[in-house]
């Protein structure tokens, strides 16, 4: 074994040991919360939206083992050792008395919506009211009051005079309570995921629900600058950087490695030799690259920093042979990036937009996502923001990076609604804001947004502190602390090294070159030149002597 391997062993085991204690996300592992999701159905009806998955995604930012059962499949004795019980009552049903004798004697009951009138029952509450599903509610108020944009349909349940209530709904009339617990019960009258309101409503309540987490209240914020492509002039991306270099902060690009012209022709990072060194200085100086999809276009949407990649957009489906579509290009992606000396750290898919299949590929590949979550194959338009890093169940176990506050662009999103979206984050208590910035924009609103997050209370994170893994068949990236082993096979790394750097002749010769080769043709032409004026007055002057 050579020595290089012994390090990049050791290494390893070094970021697997700390991974698990590493941020203040959960607690230690031998202390996982038990926990049954009974649930009646996935979706609201009519609706395709996962609403279970979509809390299962919100529960991974808990210590949480979980486990969903159908209201159908669950059997007796399922529930004799839960530390927790999630129950999701989307739909009006008769309970079984088992499953609440069951759920009445677990440590704690986290209960959505419907039929928490029967469990009331079941544990003899006699001052408990259930008012029913009533509309018209406009604001949510927990902690400071969340303006809702589509009015909601909220079951409204009195628990009693035993009781604390943690959040209620109002509208102009009238105040009703939509969060509390009894005994070991914690209600919540609605469930809902989609809308900022609604994100940090819920993951405040499940930090207020859910026992024993030590999260802290740090504030973290992350910046990605967007859309990097060989095709960007490399002059805007510098430009960018430097503005954000004057605060001194942490940030990620998110890079795309080939770019695919007008013309159809491919042109990879490392034929762009200018913008490869603005990347470089900028990840020596701090900044985490993402790799941002390989060419962040298809045949359906072919423009390169527009189009979709791994999605079927023209049919809104996913791509066909899609799990080997998804490893051609992670492999040559994760290769063109280290070949020009960067070092990918996370992944982010161009809009977001993924199938299940593909994001089984990217685990194996990368540890760590940067975006929102698509929730399911149906529709790239089902997807799913989060308030907090989270461990993906969906994304069979990568850390979430969410992105939750949008990005400027001078139209409908604007830096008042970036920065409304950042303040709401602040009520979750871990609350982790993120907002990106395109490579190619003039960096005059940058300032605005960086002060305003800064002086919300937030930290600029930084990416690099995070257990890292990057592995394709040819190369294997480890890395925490800022600190990075890569791992290149030899056989790439001689094809490289006999490939010239680029394929662009001026690119090769230099400017200085140019102009001496430019010097030379003047000269050679102005020879010319004066030759030919010589042979002409030499046969002229032949001429008059024959003529004598």
């Amino acid at each position: 074994m050579t020595e290089v391997s012994k390090k990049a062993i050791v290494l390893f085991l070094l970021v697997a040991l700390t991974t698990a204690c590493f941020l203040p996300m959960s607690v230690h592992a031998n202390e996982k919360v038990k926990t049954y999701i009974i649930y009646d159905s996935p979706t609201r009806y009519g609706d395709d939206f996962p609403l279970v998955t979509s809390l299962i995604e919100y529960l991974g930012h808990f210590d949480l083992t979980c486990q969903a059962i159908t209201l159908d499949a669950w059997r007796p004795g399922v529930l004799h050792n839960a530390d927790l019980v999630i129950f999701v009552g989307l739909n009006e049903a008769t309970l079984p008395q088992q499953l609440l004798q069951e759920m009445a004697q677990a440590k704690r009951v986290i209960w959505f919506e419907k039929n928490i009138e029967q469990m009331a029952a079941y544990l003899k509450w006699q001052d408990f009211k259930l008012e029913g599903t009533v509309n018209g509610w406009s604001t949510i108020h927990y902690q400071k009051d969340l303006l809702i944009k589509d009015w909601m349909n909220i079951v409204i349940a009195h628990p009693g005079k035993n009781a604390r209530v943690f959040a209620t709904v109002q509208n102009i009339n009238d105040s009703k309570p939509l969060a509390w617990q009894r005994d070991n019960i914690y209600f919540c009258g609605y469930l809902e995921v989609n809308g900022q309101s609604f994100m940090v409503a819920l993951g405040n309540l499940l930090h207020q629900f859910i026992p024993d987490n030590n999260h802290s209240s740090v504030h973290h914020a992350l910046l990605r600058i967007e859309d990097v492509s060989p095709l960007v002039d490399p002059k805007a991306v510098r430009a960018v950087i430097a503005v954000i270099n004057q605060y001194r902060i942490p940030f990620t690009i998110g890079v795309i490695p080939v770019g695919v012209a007008q013309n159809g022709k491919h042109i990879p990072l490392h034929e762009a030799p200018e913008l490869v060194t603005v990347l470089k200085e900028a990840q020596a100086n701090g900044a985490s690259i993402i790799m941002h999809g390989y060419t962040h276009q298809n045949e359906y949407s072919p423009k390169t920093g527009e189009g979709y990649e791994f999605w079927n957009a023209r049919d809104d489906k996913p791509m066909e042979n899609d799990e080997i579509f998804t490893s051609e290009r992670l492999e040559a992606g994760i290769a063109e990036l280290v070949r020009c000396g960067l070092i990918p750290v996370a992944f982010e898919p161009p809009h977001y937009s993924m199938s299940k299949t593909g994001y089984q590929v990217l685990s194996r590949y990368f540890n760590v996502f940067s975006g929102l979550v698509q929730i399911s194959d149906k529709s790239t338009h089902l997807s799913l923001a989060l308030p907090y890093i989270v461990k993906s169940q969906y994304l069979n176990g990568m850390q979430v990076i969410p992105e939750n506050m949008g990005y400027y662009d001078g139209k409908a999103f604007l830096v008042e609604s970036m920065l409304q979206s950042s303040e709401q984050l602040l009520t979750v208590r871990d609350g982790f804001a993120c907002f990106f910035y395109h490579g190619y924009l003039p960096p005059t609103k940058l300032p605005a947004i960086i002060e305003g997050v800064q002086k919300q209370g937030y930290t600029f994170f930084d990416l690099r502190q995070l257990p890292i893994r990057v592995q394709s068949s040819q190369i294997k990236i480890i890395g925490q602390n800022g600190q990075f082993h890569v791992n290149i096979d030899e056989r790439l790394q001689a094809a490289w090294d006999k490939t010239p750097a680029t394929n662009n002749l001026l690119e090769k010769i230099g400017t200085v070159h140019i102009v001496v080769l430019l010097l030379i043709i003047v000269m050679l032409m102005l020879i010319i030149i004066r030759l030919r004026a010589n042979s002409n007055k030499h046969y002229e002057l032949n001429y008059e002597q024959l003529q004598k």
